[in-house]
């Protein structure tokens, strides 16, 4: 029984350290809202369905901001890749593609690497994106061809990005494990560049 009491106050903490981070960024950012998707803003939104299961932070060595903190990159960036993977199945637009074979990429490879930063201290990340990240990506499905690149750009691209860098830099200056704060300051290079390059495509397209 202390067992089990000690493993919820865990997951509460853990999801109230979300809420946190939800809450930072809520104020930090200021999203562009695209014609397809409504930006979720409320904290409330942002972790009642990402919510942190008893299985992932059982046996953890983290605290448990740093948990939340490293299972809502992994959704996010895992969703990130579902959706440039549904953007090269749809879009023959050269610069779109070569976009979202970037963020393909890139994702890909920052989400195996906390995964083993993950799981060298007991925390199981999610193997597809989860909760709204998931909505995200099946919202983006069903958007029609001809619209599905700029949907990509404005949603992935600049608004997830912007949400992305803010939690990757409240993690570097106020996360407590060592090995996240710098898997953070690495990634935020990538992250702003993904950014930058988006505002880029969608100013383009705006233009035509």
């Amino acid at each position: 029984m202390d067992d089990r009491n000690a493993l919820r106050r865990r997951v509460s903490a853990a999801v109230i350290a979300l809420c946190a981070l939800a809450l930072a960024t809520a104020c930090d950012t200021r999203p562009q809202k695209p014609k397809t998707f409504a930006f979720v803003s409320e904290a409330v939104a942002q972790t009642t369905d990402l919510v942190v299961s008893p299985a992932a932070v059982s046996g953890a060595s983290m605290q448990p901001a740093d948990e939340a903190f490293a299972l809502f990159a992994a959704s996010s960036g895992l969703a990130e890749v579902e959706a440039a993977r549904l953007v090269l199945k749809a879009t023959p637009a050269p610069e779109i593609r070569g976009y979202a074979e970037r963020i393909a990429k890139e994702h890909g490879r920052s989400v195996d690497e906390l995964r083993k930063i993950a799981a060298a201290k007991g925390l199981n990340l999610p193997p597809a994106a989860t909760g709204r990240h998931l909505d995200m990506v099946t919202k983006l499905s069903g958007v029609r061809a001809q619209e599905i690149g700029e949907a990509f750009l404005r949603r992935f691209g600049v608004d997830a990005h912007k949400e992305a860098i803010a939690l990757f830099e409240r993690q570097l200056n106020d996360g407590n494990d060592r090995d996240l704060k710098r898997y953070a300051e690495r990634t935020l290079t990538a992250l702003r560049e993904h950014l930058t390059a988006a505002q880029k495509l969608v100013n383009a397209l705006a233009g035509r």
